[in-house]
């Protein structure tokens, strides 16, 4: 589940786990809900501490996407203040891919943040307790799933053709991703996603054709760096004109745009729109075949018989 690997993201790292109260010796933050106050588990001071919550929903195209909530709570009395661990907290998670013992990735996109007062100080006896506040900060989830069709499988033809020819780049449906993945300049994350597909006017005695609308959705870390490795992969494939299916069967490029000003994670930076065929008949005699009656010989794609 999503909950265990951005758990374990979080409390591992330095700069939290130096901003947040300790409990049962590890960084306070939780899934869904903190412990109550009294727990015995707690080391002094218990606060600041997060608990954060996950909204998934069905979506069509993606199969799932949701929402994720992630709360701050501070005292007047904390070392560390909400806008502090938000931003720490943003810096993690923003941008960054998650994948379960499933092989399902998602990734958390951040939205808003808004801050909340949640007690004000009283004064009981004499004593004041501290004021309690914070911020809480909303998440999109987005999934990525597997895109594989059947043969021959343009995506499949696609990973393969990506990681010909940029190497240093993670693919999504081709990589074996490990449970967060950050994308960087050097080393950004590449998804191909199939859009739709349309029979085409020509056709043939032994094929079908097919145009088929493909999305490149380009990740890295800052928007220069994305926009750079869009344009070469478009010129690259501009360059070749087509792509080899897992038949190795050619899928020519019919049209590439690129898309700087699309939202890089749910359209996609490259928009790209491919020609191919599929056999009608999977065991039919090649066309051409020849064969001379006369001599007794037919002249094959493999030879003579």
């Amino acid at each position: 589940m999503l909950d265990g690997v951005l758990t374990k993201q979080i409390r591992g790292d330095e700069i939290i786990a130096g901003m947040l109260a300790k409990y049962n010796k590890k960084p306070a933050f939780f899934f869904q809900k903190s412990p109550q106050d009294a727990d015995r588990n707690w080391q002094k001071p218990t606060y600041p501490r997060v608990d954060y919550n996950i909204d998934m929903r069905y979506e069509p195209e993606r199969k799932a996407s949701g929402n994720m909530t992630v709360n701050v709570w501070c005292t007047s009395e904390s070392a560390a203040m909400p806008e502090d661990i938000e931003k720490r907290l943003v810096e993690l998670i923003n941008g960054t891919f998650y994948t379960n013992a499933e092989k399902v990735t998602n990734c958390a996109i951040w939205r808003n943040s808004e801050a909340f007062v949640y007690e004000m100080p009283v004064t009981v006896g004499g004593n004041t307790a501290p004021e309690v506040f914070g911020v809480t900060m909303f998440f999109d989830l987005l999934q990525f799933p597997e895109q594989l069709t059947s043969e021959p499988d343009p995506i499949q033809g696609l990973n393969a053709w990506t990681r010909e020819h940029f190497p240093k780049m993670t693919i999504i449906g081709l990589d074996e991703l490990p449970t967060v993945r950050k994308p960087t300049d050097e080393h950004p994350v590449v998804y191909w996603r199939f859009e739709g597909t349309a029979t085409t006017d020509v056709q043939s005695y032994a094929v079908q054709w097919y145009t088929a609308q493909f999305a490149a959705h380009v990740i890295a870390h800052t928007i220069p760096e994305r926009n750079r490795w869009t344009k070469a992969i478009a010129e690259r494939m501009q360059h070749d004109g087509e792509v080899l299916l897992t038949d190795q069967s050619p899928m020519f490029a019919k049209n590439i745009t690129i898309r700087n000003n699309a939202d890089p994670l749910r359209e996609g930076g490259i928009l790209f729109v491919g020609k191919y065929g599929v056999l009608r008949k999977e065991n039919s005699p090649p066309l051409n075949n020849a064969n001379f009656v006369n001599l007794k010989m037919e002249v094959t794609a493999n030879g003579k018989k």
